[in-house]
């Protein structure tokens, strides 16, 4: 009976039921694949309420051999594995083996002193200033991401003797924090950390075409193949780490819809608990939310978390992809490409609008940045700054030891997250504990003083 049962449930995720005929050529059309089988795309599923509703296919697996693309071709996902690291480590915090707030030398004591405590939470939530270990391989002499093994990745880590700043202060994105949170799980698992995500985690959920690598690619004989197709070329890019923390998740839109099940009503895995902790917001030492500096993106657990929808992105050199969730909907949507030359955000955000029933943007800022607003010291400077936020904007009166004020003067926000106008250029911390100004040969950093 329990057979049968499980059956019908892998049939009826499987099985789109839209509501609206014309959403999967709409879809299609957005993901804009000029050929269904000469050039890579995207494998697309939207799901309703734990159901699948729409799979839209675009593109050649394998652009040699002609092979398309289907919703149960195997995905290298890249970052969108971090959520998997971050599940497998709270199923161990949900047991009271490991601790958020625990120094992280505690389960992996040869790290060195770094003369401030780095939490797991902080690896978490990108701020315990813990370096890129796929940047320290590069700088190692590993250009082929693919060779080194993930003892060589946590051995570049380990070597470091400081971190990037004073831990919890700032936002960071770096793979070597979830390479650590992999390690942590690994010992305190007693398995390897790949053998206890493929059984603690995908098992349970039917996930059967999704595995976490440790040094072996899939041989699977509808796996894709990476590739960046951009100005009429298109370049094979197949390389990415063969191992788990940071990335090393291969995966199909099938099994993600399993994964988007259980966060809607299996909740197997995704239990309420952990559910809770997932979609908590990071915040700082200080109190105020883990923020991209000045673009309002509030990282959480393995996952950005909007106003709206919390997600996570992946890249890799011929791989783009995404998994994201509006709770308030019921909404889920996993993309999956084999194009390097894809914003996945972006790709997703089409996606999205092309079902045309207005739906909030995923990749939308989680804060408007008003925080920033306020009065602004710096012992060296005769004046007070005083910043006033208006969306993209802010504006910036300087007011003289003499009583006078200049401004206000407009600064616009750009892709880094900068403020520049005129001579000024304006970065906010991401503690919101003030702000770098840098004009002309002088940098300063100004604090809040209201």
């Amino acid at each position: 009976m329990a057979r049968c049962g499980w059956l019908s449930l892998a049939a009826l995720l499987a099985t789109p039921a839209s509501a609206d005929p014309g959403a999967s050529s709409r879809i299609a059309a957005a993901l804009a694949v000029p050929s269904p089988t000469a050039a890579p795309g995207c494998a697309v599923g939207i799901f309703r309420a734990g159901k699948t509703a729409e799979l839209v296919n675009a593109g050649a697996a394998d652009v040699a051999a002609g092979r398309a693309i289907g919703s149960d071709t195997q995905f290298y996902a890249a970052s969108v594995s971090k959520q998997f690291t971050a599940i497998a480590l709270m199923q161990l915090v949900v047991a009271g083996k490991v601790s958020l707030t625990e120094d992280i030398r505690r389960y992996i004591p040869e790290l060195p002193d770094y003369g401030t405590t780095v939490t797991v939470q902080m690896l978490l939530n990108m701020s315990g200033g813990i370096r890129d270990s796929l940047a320290l391989l590069a700088l190692e002499g590993n250009l082929d991401i693919s060779t080194p093994r993930r003892a060589d990745a946590l051995a570049g880590v380990l070597r470091q003797k400081d971190t990037n700043f004073t831990p919890g202060t700032q936002y960071d994105y770096t793979n070597g924090g979830y390479l650590l949170l992999s390690e942590i799980v690994e010992r305190v698992s007693k398995q390897s950390f790949e053998h206890y995500v493929n059984t603690q985690v995908l098992k349970p959920l039917g996930m059967t075409r999704s595995f976490m690598m440790l040094g072996k690619r899939t041989t699977d004989a509808d796996a894709s193949r990476g590739y960046v197709a951009a100005d009429g070329k298109i370049t094979p890019a197949d390389a990415y780490p063969l191992f788990g923390g940071s990335g090393g998740l291969i995966t199909t839109v099938n099994d993600l819809a399993k994964w988007d099940h259980d966060i809607d009503s299996g909740h197997m895995v995704w239990t309420p608990e952990i559910t809770r902790l997932m979609t908590t917001p990071g915040t700082f030492t200080n109190g105020a939310p883990v923020v991209r500096s000045g673009r309002g993106i509030a990282y959480g657990n393995g996952l950005i978390i909007g106003p709206h929808w919390f997600h996570h992105t992946g890249g890799a050199a011929g791989f783009r992809t995404l998994y994201g969730r509006l709770p308030e909907k019921r909404i889920g949507i996993a993309l999956l490409c084999n194009n390097g030359a894809i914003d996945p955000a972006k790709q997703a955000g089409e996606v999205i609008a092309a079902l045309n029933e207005g739906l909030p943007a995923i990749a939308e800022p989680s804060t408007d940045g008003s925080a920033l607003s306020g009065r602004y010291r710096n012992p060296n400077i005769a004046a007070t700054y005083v910043i006033d936020v208006r969306g993209d904007t802010i504006d910036l009166t300087v007011e003289t030891a003499k009583g006078g004020k200049t401004g206000p003067i407009a600064l616009k926000r750009n892709d880094e997250g900068a403020f520049r106008g005129g001579l000024f250029n304006i970065t906010p911390d991401d503690d919101a504990r003030g702000f770098v100004l840098r004009m002309s040969r002088i940098t300063l950093h100004f604090d809040r003083t209201q």
